[in-house]
C-alpha cells in the first residue's frame, strides 16, 4: 500500500512537472522572432541581430540561433530551469540604422501536442529607424526625384560620419543614403566621399549625377531635407546646378553664391571622380577638403619615392620578408601635398614622429618642399630625399598645352599626367645618403632625449633633449652629404575590373565562413554585429591598383561595412599586402577568435595563414600572453602584415567605442592609450572654445605622440591645410605653474584665428593622465588593453569602476595675438613657443587688437594660415555654434563626456518611434515592450488547454503504471 501511495505521488509530481509549474531539469525553449522595419524595403535586406537574452534577474542565457531567409525569421533555442508560463525574459534586437529594441516576453507550451515538453513563443517585433537613418533615406529619396539616378552615375559627397546630428554621430545618415540608393552608391565603387569635418561642423550632403558629358549637383544644407534652391524659373524652384569643369564664369559665380565654401571642394571632387581618379586619391582629397595640385602632387611624390627609394627589405624569411627601413615625412605645413602623404605613406604625426613639420621658410624651405627620410634603425643611418612640386612650371606647361586657365581644368590635366607618369609632376631637389643619428634628431627633435643603439656595431648613443628644426635646408646643405643612388623600379598598373576586385572580397568572406564552420562549428550569419572584418583594402595596393572594391564583396556576403562599424579599413602604407581578418566576438563579450586571409598577387589566390592551433588564433581578446609570446604565436598567422594593428583595434572595437573613436583608431592604424588624450582634448576645445564666423582652429603640437592623430582627425586641422604644426619642445613636461594639472603635460598651443580681423587667441593646453587600477593584469599588454577600455568609457561619459583618479584637461595660458605673433609661434619662436606665448601681455583684450588691424590687409587665407604662400583653404565652413569663451569661464576642472553639440534642423517627416528620445549624452535609447500583444505565447487559453491535456495524459500514464505495479 505504501508503494502505491509512493507511485501516486510520483505520478502527480510528473503531472505537475509537465504543466510547467515545477521543473527539476532544464526545459527546452524555442522562440521565433519575426522582425519588421519602419522602412518596409529593409525587411528582406537587413538581418536583425539578436544580441542577448536575459532572465528576470538580468542574467545572460546561452542560446543558439538560425535565420530562415525565406521566412525572414530567426529561430532561437535555449534551455532554462523552472520555466513557467509566467517566467519573464528579455530579448535585445539590433539592426543597422534602427534603434536598439529590448522586448519582454513569456512562453507557453504547445496546446496541440500535450506530450511536447518544450515552451514556445512567437515574437512579432517592429523596429523604428533612428532619426539620422531617416534623414539619410529622405534626402536620398528627394535627390533621386530631382536627378533620376537611373539616368546616369551617382556621386555622394557628405560630411556625415563624425559630424553630430541630435547629439550623436551620423554614420546612420550614411547607412540611410546607401540603402535608399539601392546599390547605386557604395563604398567600394568610390562614389561615396566623406569630407573630414569636426563633430561640431554642419551636416551637409551633395548628390551629383553624371550623365554623358553633363555633371549636375543637388545640395542639402545643414541637415535639411529640402534642397538648396539655386534659382527660380517661371515661379518654380530649380535645385540643380552645373558642376562641369568648363562651366561659364556666370555659373561659377552662381555656384559660389549657393554652395559658399563648398563650391570648389564639390566641383573639384566631382570632376576628378568623373575623370576616373583612383578611389584612394579621391578619399585622400576628401580628407584634405578638395582636389587640387597639392593633393595630386603628394600622391605623385608617394609613387616617386617608392620608385626610386623603396623600403629596404629583409629576405631572410623569403615567404614573408620584413621591412628594415621606415619613412619619416618632414614637411612645411601650408600646402596640400602633406595631407596626401599622410594618407598614402601612413606617416601621420602621431606615429612616433612619422610626420614632422613647422614653418621653416626662414631657413630656405617653402611650402612646396617635402623631405623624406628612409631610416634604418639597425644601423642608425638613412637617406634624405627632398622633393617639390613646381607650381609655376606646371601651370605654365598646362596653359601652353591646353590654352586653358581654370583650376578645374588644371586638375583634369594633372590627373591625366599622374596616371601616365607620376614622376613628371615632381622635381627631386636633394638625394642624399649618410644621414646619421645626430642629423636625424637635429631635424626631428626630441622632447626628453633618447638612447638609441647601432645594432650592427653595438654602439649606443645618448641623444639629449632638443627642439626640432624641421626642413632646415641651410643646415642640410651644410652637411656635405654624398649623393644617394636611385633604384629604378618600373611602375606596375594592374588591370583588374571592379567586379574582379569585388570578387576577391567576396571570396575572402566565403573562405572565412567555411573555416569558421569546419574548424569552429560556427555558421557566420549576415549582419552579425559581433563579427568584425579588418582589412588593408582601401589603402594597400595590388600591382599599383586600389583595392577598395573588395569592401563591396565582403558586404555582399557578410553585410559588413564601415557605416556599421563592422568593416574596418586599417590605415596602411600603399605598398603593404592585401589582407582580411575576420574576428568573432564571443557571447561572453571577451573571447575573440580570428582568421587571417591574405591575397597572393602572383597567383591571384587567397590564403588562410596557419597558426599552431589551426587556421585560427584562438582568442586575441584580453590576454595573459606577453608581447613576445603573442608575437611568436600570432605572427605565424599575421606574418604578412599588421598583427599588432589588428589585435589592438579588434580589442578596442570589442568594447563598443563611439563611431568617431573607431575612425580615429583606424586613422592612427592601431588602438593604444596614447591616442586617447586626443579625444578628451578636442572635446575640451569644442566645449570651451567654440568657433564663431570667420574663425578656424590652428594647432601647434608640443609633446608629439599618438594623441596628435586624434587631434588632427577630430579637430579638422592638418598640415596640408596649414592648420597643424608640430615642434618638439624639451623641458615642458610636469609644468609646475598649473595648479589644476600639476604633474601633467603641456601638450600644445591652440590658436583660434579670426581670418577677417587678423587676430586670434593662443591657448597653452595641459593634460593630466587618469590613473587606472591595473594591478590585476598579468602582462603589460593586458594593462594597455584595460587602459584603452577605461578611456573608451570616459569618452562615452561613463566612469570606469577601476579608475583611481580622472583625467584633467585645462589651459596654462590664454593670450590674444596679432598676425605677426602668430607667424612667430608657427615658426617655432626660436625653439621656445610656450615661453613666447606666456610672455605676451596677459591683460590684452580683443578690442585692443582689432582697431590696429582694421586698416590692414583683409586678404588672408580663409580658414588657412595667414601669410604662408600657397596656403590652402581649410577649416570650418559656417553653421558653427556661436558664442565665445573667456578666461573667467572656470573650465579648469573640465570633466570629459559632457555633450554640448547643437541640434541641426529636424527631419521634416514626423518621428513615430516609441523609444525614449536620445539622452543628453547622445546614447541611443531602446524600447521596452510587454509581451501581451506581440508574443505568440501570451494567450492564457494556451495554458488552460495545456493543463487539461497534461492532466489527462498524466492520468492515463498513472493508470497504466499503477496496474503494472499492482500486478507485481
Amino acid at each position: 500500500m505504501r508503494r502505491q501511495y509512493f507511485m501516486v505521488f510520483m505520478v502527480l509530481l510528473v503531472a505537475v512537472a509537465l504543466t510547467g509549474s515545477v521543473s527539476a531539469v532544464d526545459t527546452a525553449c524555442e522562440v521565433g522572432v519575426d522582425v519588421k522595419y519602419e522602412f518596409a524595403d529593409d525587411n528582406p535586406r537587413i538581418n536583425p541581430d539578436i544580441n542577448c537574452i536575459t532572465d528576470a534577474n538580468g542574467s545572460k542565457i546561452n542560446f543558439t540561433k538560425t535565420f530562415d531567409p525565406a521566412a525572414n525569421r530567426t529561430k532561437i533555442i535555449f534551455n532554462y530551469q523552472n520555466v513557467t508560463n509566467t517566467t519573464k525574459f528579455r530579448i535585445k534586437v539590433t539592426a543597422p540604422g534602427y534603434r536598439d529594441l529590448v522586448h519582454e516576453f513569456t512562453l507557453s507550451t504547445n496546446p496541440a501536442n500535450p506530450l511536447d515538453t518544450k515552451y514556445y513563443a512567437l515574437l512579432s517585433l517592429k523596429m523604428n529607424a533612428t532619426d539620422a537613418y531617416k534623414l539619410g533615406r529622405e534626402i536620398t529619396r528627394r535627390a533621386d526625384q530631382i536627378l533620376n539616378f537611373s539616368k546616369g552615375n551617382v556621386l555622394v559627397i557628405t560630411t556625415a560620419g563624425i559630424v553630430k546630428y541630435r547629439n550623436d554621430t551620423t554614420e546612420d545618415v550614411i547607412e540611410g543614403i546607401l540603402n535608399q540608393a539601392g546599390g547605386r552608391v557604395t563604398y567600394g565603387k568610390g562614389n561615396l566621399l566623406v569630407i573630414r569635418k569636426s563633430p561640431v561642423d554642419p551636416l551637409d550632403t551633395f548628390f551629383i549625377l553624371q550623365r554623358g558629358s553633363t555633371l549636375v549637383g543637388v545640395y542639402f544644407k545643414n541637415a535639411s531635407t529640402s534642397p538648396v534652391v539655386i534659382k527660380t524659373v517661371n515661379g518654380k524652384p530649380v535645385y540643380t546646378i552645373d558642376l562641369l569643369k568648363n562651366m561659364t564664369e556666370a555659373n561659377w559665380n552662381l555656384l559660389v553664391s549657393k554652395y559658399g565654401n563648398y563650391a570648389f571642394p564639390v566641383a573639384s571632387l566631382s570632376n576628378a571622380w568623373m575623370q576616373g581618379a583612383p578611389s584612394d586619391l579621391l578619399r585622400a582629397a576628401a580628407f584634405h577638403g578638395h582636389m587640387c595640385l597639392g593633393t595630386i602632387s603628394g600622391y605623385a611624390m608617394s609613387l616617386t619615392l617608392l620608385k626610386y627609394y623603396p623600403p629596404v627589405m629583409d629576405f631572410t624569411n623569403p615567404g614573408s620578408p620584413g621591412e628594415i627601413t621606415s619613412y619619416v615625412t618632414v614637411g612645411v605645413p601650408g600646402d596640400s601635398d602633406d595631407d596626401s602623404l599622410l594618407m598614402f605613406l601612413d606617416t601621420t604625426p602621431g606615429k612616433g614622429g612619422s610626420y614632422s613639420g613647422f614653418n621653416t621658410t626662414a631657413t630656405g624651405a617653402d611650402t612646396n618642399l617635402v623631405g623624406f627620410i628612409r631610416w634604418n634603425p639597425n644601423t642608425l643611418k638613412g637617406d634624405l630625399i627632398v622633393m617639390k612640386f613646381d607650381k609655376e612650371a606646371l601651370r605654365k606647361q598646362f596653359q601652353q598645352q591646353t590654352g586653358k586657365k581654370t583650376e578645374l581644368e588644371f586638375n583634369a590635366w594633372l590627373i591625366s599626367r599622374v596616371k601616365q607618369d607620376p614622376t613628371s609632376l615632381v622635381t627631386i631637389v636633394r638625394e642624399l645618403k649618410g644621414l646619421n643619428v645626430t642629423h636625424y634628431y637635429y631635424l626631428l627633435g626630441s622632447e626628453s632625449g633618447a638612447n638609441v643603439t647601432d645594432r650592427v656595431n653595438n654602439i649606443t648613443y645618448q641623444i639629449p633633449p632638443q627642439v626640432a628644426h624641421g626642413l632646415d635646408m641651410a643646415y642640410i646643405d651644410s652637411l656635405g652629404l654624398p649623393n644617394a643612388t636611385r633604384e629604378n623600379s618600373t611602375f606596375t598598373w594592374g588591370n583588374l575590373t571592379y567586379e574582379q576586385i569585388r570578387k576577391i572580397g567576396a571570396d575572402a568572406a566565403n573562405l572565412a565562413k567555411q573555416l569558421f564552420l569546419t574548424e569552429k562549428g560556427i555558421n557566420l550569419e549576415k549582419d552579425d554585429r559581433d563579427l568584425v572584418v579588418l582589412t588593408s583594402a582601401g589603402y594597400s595596393r595590388v600591382n599599383g591598383q586600389d583595392m577598395s572594391a573588395a569592401w563591396d564583396g565582403v558586404f555582399d556576403v557578410l553585410g559588413s561595412r564601415l557605416s556599421r562599424a563592422t568593416l574596418l579599413p586599417v590605415h596602411r602604407p600603399l605598398w603593404k599586402p592585401l589582407w582580411f581578418t575576420f574576428v568573432l566576438r564571443g557571447y561572453d563579450g571577451v573571447t575573440m577568435d580570428a582568421v587571417y586571409i591574405y591575397y597572393d598577387p602572383t597567383t591571384g589566390q587567397l590564403i588562410a595563414s596557419n597558426a599552431s592551433d589551426g587556421k585560427f588564433v584562438n582568442d586575441i581578446g584580453p590576454r595573459t600572453l606577453n608581447s613576445t609570446q603573442l608575437s611568436n604565436k600570432v605572427s605565424k598567422v599575421f606574418a604578412k602584415d599588421g598583427w599588432f594593428n589588428i589585435q589592438s583595434i579588434a580589442n578596442a572595437w570589442r568594447n563598443d567605442p563611439p563611431y568617431d573613436q573607431i575612425l580615429t583608431f583606424l586613422f592612427h592604424d592601431h588602438a593604444c592609450p596614447g591616442v586617447s588624450p586626443g579625444y578628451l582634448i578636442t572635446e575640451y576645445i569644442f566645449k570651451n572654445y567654440p568657433l564663431k564666423e570667420n574663425e578656424n582652429y590652428i594647432y601647434l603640437g608640443n609633446t608629439i605622440y599618438c594623441k596628435d592623430d586624434a587631434i588632427v582627425y577630430r579637430l579638422g586641422v592638418s598640415p596640408g591645410q596649414g592648420t597643424y604644426f608640430n615642434l618638439r619642445v624639451p623641458g615642458s613636461d610636469n609644468d609646475p605653474e598649473n595648479e589644476y594639472a600639476y604633474g601633467g603635460n603641456i601638450e600644445g598651443i591652440l590658436v583660434i584665428w579670426d581670418s577677417k580681423n587678423k587676430v586670434g587667441k593662443a591657448v597653452v593646453l595641459d593634460f593630466k593622465w587618469p590613473t587606472f587600477d591595473v594591478s590585476d593584469c598579468v602582462t603589460s599588454d593586458a594593462k594597455r588593453e584595460k587602459q584603452i577600455a577605461g578611456f573608451i568609457s570616459l569618452y562615452k561619459g561613463e566612469t570606469p569602476s577601476y579608475m583611481i583618479s580622472g583625467p584633467v584637461v585645462t589651459y596654462d595660458a590664454e593670450r590674444y595675438i596679432t598676425e605677426s605673433e602668430l607667424q612667430m609661434i608657427l615658426s617655432g619662436a626660436g625653439g621656445q613657443p610656450i615661453a613666447y606665448v606666456k610672455g605676451l601681455p596677459a591683460n590684452r583684450t580683443l578690442e585692443d587688437l582689432i582697431p590696429v588691424n582694421n586698416g590692414g590687409s583683409q586678404n588672408g587665407n580663409q580658414g588657412g594660415v595667414p601669410g604662408i604662400p600657397g596656403g590652402s583653404t581649410g577649416g570650418s565652413s559656417g553653421g558653427l555654434p556661436s558664442g565665445s569663451h573667456g578666461t573667467a569661464g572656470g573650465h579648469a576642472g573640465y570633466t570629459p563626456g559632457v555633450d554640448y553639440s547643437a541640434s541641426p534642423a529636424d527631419v521634416s517627416a514626423a518621428s513615430e518611434v516609441s523609444e525614449e528620445p536620445a539622452t543628453a549624452e547622445g546614447k541611443k535609447a531602446y524600447e521596452v515592450t510587454n509581451a501581451t500583444s506581440t508574443s505568440g505565447g501570451s494567450d492564457s487559453s494556451w495554458y488552460v488547454y495545456g493543463i487539461v491535456g497534461v492532466l489527462v495524459a498524466a492520468g492515463l500514464v498513472a493508470f497504466g503504471f499503477l496496474r503494472g505495479g499492482a500486478g507485481k
